[in-house]
């Protein structure tokens, strides 16, 4: 009878210990995301912000998670660039400047997916900064990039990305100070700013957006 007391108060003792666990909310699943989560694909989007006219940019959501933003500012060039890192599970701005992230898409249309391959990269280009200046490149078949200008030098490796119309960039060599703060991003193929080939993006506060041309 003692023994059969024991085992029953021990039951209580488990239920309520059980109950108490259940009832302790999941930050995790609380926390609502900075940025909506599209599923797989490239996107069209819009920011409201205020003014006459909406921010656009694109969205780009690869399968494994992986997340790029890109919205864009006058002349098209980018204004802020967003992208998840899935191994830390958080979202990194360009522009953050240490106010949270929150972003709220007025639109959003699915677009047409490419995946971008390197072999179709291989050219000669010219990079075109903001301000003017341009810089002649070269890509060989394997992703491997070259300046090819003495006052701007820099190498580096592009490899194939999970999210279609993109791939990475990151230089492995670099002592030009107009690209200081691009030494790893994005390769993005964007039809809306054809004749340009192809942008270099990069989430790195003071980046520049810079366009590529066939030449």
């Amino acid at each position: 009878m003692q023994r059969s007391l024991w085992i029953l108060l021990l039951g209580v003792a488990l239920t309520a210990c059980d109950d108490d666990h259940t009832d302790q909310p999941d930050p995790v699943a609380g926390k609502p995301e900075p940025v909506p989560a599209l599923t797989t694909g490239t996107y069209a989007v819009s920011v409201e912000t205020g003014q006459e006219l909406p921010t656009v940019g694109k969205y780009y959501s690869g399968a494994d998670g992986s997340k790029l933003v890109v919205l864009n500012g006058e002349q098209d060039r980018a204004q802020r660039v967003i992208h998840y890192d899935t191994a830390t599970r958080t979202w990194h701005s360009s522009n953050q400047s240490g106010q949270p992230l929150k972003l709220e898409f007025a639109s959003q249309e699915k677009i047409a997916d490419r995946q971008l391959g390197l072999n179709e990269l291989a050219g000669s280009y010219s990079l075109s900064l903001a301000d003017g200046r341009t810089i002649p490149v070269e890509i060989k078949g394997q992703g491997q990039i070259n300046s090819l200008d003495q006052n701007c030098h820099f190498s580096g490796k592009i490899s194939e990305s999970p999210m279609a119309n993109t791939a990475t960039y990151q230089f492995t060599e670099n002592s030009c100070a107009a690209l200081k703060n691009n030494v790893k991003g994005y390769v993005v193929i964007d039809e809306d700013l054809e004749p340009a080939a192809f942008r270099l993006l990069s989430d790195t506060v003071n980046a520049q957006d810079i366009w590529a041309f066939s030449s």
